[in-house]
């Protein structure tokens, strides 16, 4: 190895952007899996897939990736706040994933209070809540890939 080259270390935002990536991807495998697609189209009978056609299992990774997500964006709200306020601001595309994200998390939180015993609410309420709720799933995605194409960053220097 040469002197005056650099190793790559990894350092806390890789950690996190990769936290965030898998735990997006996840989510939105697992949430899809909430519906029967994955038996039906034949994805659990690949080797190592048959727990997708499982509703309880796909339950249980959605909820558990949420909580991810959920501590992901915490650290990166109070991390911007307490320590890169004054040097970098959200870009339009972060602003907009950021708003995407949050309308996903309090929509997902609603999801979970609708799921208690003893919690009911009218069936055109839970009908929106639960389209909201994938349709800012699909926001994400589209604003995503948006994103990734046109390699917009989340945040900049000011």
């Amino acid at each position: 190895m040469k002197e005056n080259s650099i190793q790559a270390k990894p350092d806390s935002k890789t950690t996190f952007w990769y936290l965030y990536l898998a735990s997006v991807v996840m989510l939105a495998f697992s949430g899809f899996g909430q519906m029967p697609l994955y038996k039906r189209y034949y994805i659990a009978d690949i080797p190592g897939m048959a727990w997708s056609a499982d509703f309880y299992t796909t339950h249980l990774v959605h909820y558990i990736f949420s909580a991810l997500l959920i501590g992901l964006a915490s650290y990166a709200v109070f991390h911007h706040v307490l320590t890169r306020k004054k040097s970098v601001a959200l870009t339009t595309s972060g602003y907009v994933r950021s708003v995407i994200v949050a309308g996903l998390l309090f929509s997902g939180l609603l999801l979970v209070t609708y799921n208690f015993s003893g919690v009911s609410l009218p069936m055109w309420a839970a009908a929106t809540l639960l389209f909201t709720h994938v349709g800012f799933a699909m926001a994400l995605i589209v604003a995503g890939l948006v994103a990734l194409i046109g390699r917009k960053p989340w945040l900049k220097a000011i």
